[in-house]
């Protein structure tokens, strides 16, 4: 008798675990949708750069408590060295819109430690640029043009609890 309580307990919990991850599935979807809606009034291309995307699901009400990190770069090799590359990120507007998107530029020129690296040995790596947090919004794409060559990768950052501060 035991045994079927317990079976129809995990079928019931497995049901359950099942229905609330469908729903934010379909939740993500929606949200992501409207953000592609938008992206039309975005520029779609620009001579010499590539265009990246970045979809972000919709995280309700909690969207504040959130960032979005973009680390433009490059793949290059590299050694024992500690390596960053010159270069910046430029917010700009999406004329009549009000809506921002980025453009990453860089000389390429590369900052690097000079400690000897004893095997010599170089590695492909991809070596990142001076990293920007944004403002966390589902309801817009992120649109970012990066030179050719280059390449972007991004994180996503969640705020922890709040603390109370002791006063001494």
């Amino acid at each position: 008798m035991k045994k079927f309580q317990l079976a129809g307990f995990l079928f019931f919990a497995m049901a359950l675990i099942s229905c609330s991850t469908t729903k934010k599935t379909v939740n993500t979807i929606e949200k992501n949708e409207d953000a592609q809606k938008q992206l039309e009034h975005f520029p779609k291309e620009k001579k010499g750069y590539k265009r990246y995307v970045i979809l972000l699901p919709a995280k309700g009400a909690s969207e504040a408590d959130f960032k979005l990190e973009l680390i433009p770069g490059k793949v290059m090799p590299t050694d024992c060295n500690t390596r960053s590359l010159n270069g910046k990120i430029v917010e700009k507007d999406v004329q009549g819109w009000g809506y921002t998107y980025y453009e990453f530029s860089s000389n390429g020129t590369v900052v690097s430690t000079m400690m000897a690296c004893p095997d010599g040995k170089k590695t492909e790596k991809f070596v990142g640029a001076k990293p920007e947090q944004i403002r966390y919004n589902s309801k817009l794409p992120v649109v970012v043009f990066v030179p050719d060559g280059y390449a972007l990768k991004y994180r996503i950052w969640n705020a922890g609890d709040t603390s109370d501060a002791n006063v001494k």
